[in-house]
């Protein structure tokens, strides 16, 4: 099972992106492939939030394109839905703490922490993920 940071979501969805194809590419190939994967509800809000963001692009995307995208990887075959549990709460707290997460990297110790309770590689372009401890990562490459 996988789950796809942010970072890919957005990637492959603006054709912008230097890593376009090869988020796009990588999405794909993992939401067709016969393994699930972790559909976030976290994750798509954080998405929403970034790709239609003036402040971020210059041509923020519509609300409406980036729901379609959002909604496209949630409804395929092989989508899990992963919400906020009280399991996956408990490992949050333990990552935190123990990766001392503040700041910018609670949202990040959070990601880390539903990969981790659902037995998930994270799939990532943020290098800073290898700071969680138990968390099996695949960095996309350039």
């Amino acid at each position: 099972m996988i789950l796809w940071d942010v970072n890919l979501w957005v990637y492959a969805f603006r054709s912008d992106s230097p890593l376009h194809r090869i988020a796009h590419a990588e999405l794909d190939r993992g939401s067709r492939s016969g393994d699930a994967y972790l559909f976030c509800p976290l994750v798509a809000a954080s998405f929403l939030r970034l790709v239609t963001n003036p402040r971020i692009f210059v041509r923020p995307s519509g609300i409406e394109e980036a729901w379609a995208f959002a909604d496209a990887l949630e409804s395929r075959e092989r989508a899990v839905r992963a919400d906020l549990d009280p399991m996956t709460y408990g490992v949050f707290k333990h990552v935190c703490l123990i990766a001392k997460a503040a700041g910018n990297r609670v949202p990040d110790a959070l990601l880390a922490s539903i990969a981790i309770r659902h037995g998930a590689t994270f799939v990532t372009a943020d290098r800073g993920f290898g700071r969680f401890a138990g968390l099996a990562c695949r960095y996309l490459d350039a």
